[in-house]
């Protein structure tokens, strides 16, 4: 979702026309995957990445045209053909890709509404219309955004606008992005439907010197992070100048007043054992997708025993999530390696991947 963000963005700061590229299909194997994007603005200018850089020059060589004739045009690459030696230096990704380039001089109506959905932490999808076959009128590059108990852009025709709410329907269950042939009006369009997700959310219990990496790096993903602590000293924005929100006060105080969703997570690590038996009180009722507890394994089992004699034993859903001591077995030592590993597992819990070795994932990469 930073990505997209970061598409926007640049393009709300266009001051003259660019090419927005969006990959749109994957057969086989491939650097990124569908939804991926990158925009070619004048005097060079790019942002995003849409390959491992095989095929941005090839992209950049068609933006002239684009721009030139406004029309969207839907490229084809077989990276696993010999014909690879032409726009990579034979990488070798064995799969064929398929890009949409499309005029952009302004943002798009689609835009603003996948903006709000971001800042608001609602979900949706995004349909972008790249092929159209048959005697269907609808043009290619034609946006729609679906919004639970919402307006947002959807076909006027009726049965066009129920086969796209219901695409959209699967796809936001699914939580990955998919091209789906659609029939319609005597032929076929090629869609990708793209589900928009609220971003990852981390807060991090505790301003010491160790929870500092842990926001950058969190930061860094895209994530929207948060600081939470009772001590004023050191829950300051000159000690956390890239974090959302800072929050000041005893944990049973301000946890309550703070939202949480499936797609949120906490770490707990101020190293005070009353705030933090005072902090896993509060958060184990909340509806986090993942609550990590920093700490040695004596350290955390007695925490989590002096809780248990106040709550009672946890359900199963609250031990599937709580994860004491917090991180990846990485060897980590020094502050760094140790956000890597609890950060890691952040990610891993919360996208629904076991971790562990790529050599050793049994079928794809990716799902």
């Amino acid at each position: 979702m930073k990505e997209l963000r970061n598409i926007i963005e640049t393009i709300e700061g266009l001051k003259e026309p660019a090419a927005l590229a969006t990959l749109v299909r994957v057969k086989g194997s491939s650097y990124r995957k569908p939804g991926a994007r990158m925009v070619f603005g004048p005097e060079g200018m790019r942002q995003g990445l849409i390959s491992a850089g095989c095929l941005e020059t090839d992209v950049l060589a068609r933006v002239e045209s684009v721009l030139a004739g406004a029309k969207p045009q839907l490229t084809v690459y077989d990276m696993g053909s010999d014909l690879d030696l032409v726009w990579g230096t034979g990488m070798g990704c064995e799969g064929k890709v398929e890009v949409l380039l499309e005029r952009v001089s302004q943002v798009q109506p689609w835009m603003p509404l996948c903006q709000r959905m971001l800042d608001s932490r609602q979900s949706g999808v995004v349909a972008t219309v790249f092929e159209c076959r048959g005697e269907s009128t609808i043009p290619v590059g034609e946006h729609y955004v679906y919004q639970e108990d919402t307006e947002g852009i959807l076909p006027q025709d009726p049965q066009l606008r129920e086969i796209v709410v219901q695409a959209s329907r699967r796809v936001l269950g699914r939580g990955t992005a998919a091209p789906t042939t659609l029939p319609f009006s005597g032929g076929e369009l090629d869609v990708l439907f793209e589900p928009v997700l609220p971003p990852l959310a981390l807060w991090v219990c505790g301003a010491g010197e160790h929870g500092r990496p842990i926001a950058r790096m969190a930061k860094s993903l895209g994530w929207n992070v948060g600081i939470v602590d009772h001590r004023p000293a050191l829950a300051t924005p000159e000690r956390f100048p890239e974090v959302d929100r800072i929050v000041v006060g005893h944990p049973q105080e301000v946890l309550k007043d703070l939202s949480f969703d499936a797609r949120s997570a906490a770490l707990v690590i101020s190293h005070v054992y009353e705030k933090d038996r005072e902090t896993l009180e509060v958060l184990l009722d909340a509806p986090l997708g993942y609550l990590g507890l920093q700490g040695n394994r004596k350290r955390c089992a007695k925490l989590l025993d002096a809780v248990l004699e106040t709550k009672g034993e946890l359900s199963e859903a609250q031990r599937a999530r709580f994860f004491a001591p917090a991180g990846l077995d990485l060897g980590a030592e020094n502050p760094e390696a140790i956000a890597l590993s609890m950060l890691s597992e952040v990610q891993g819990v919360l996208t629904g991947f076991p971790g562990g070795h790529l050599r050793d994932r049994k079928g794809a990469i990716h799902s």
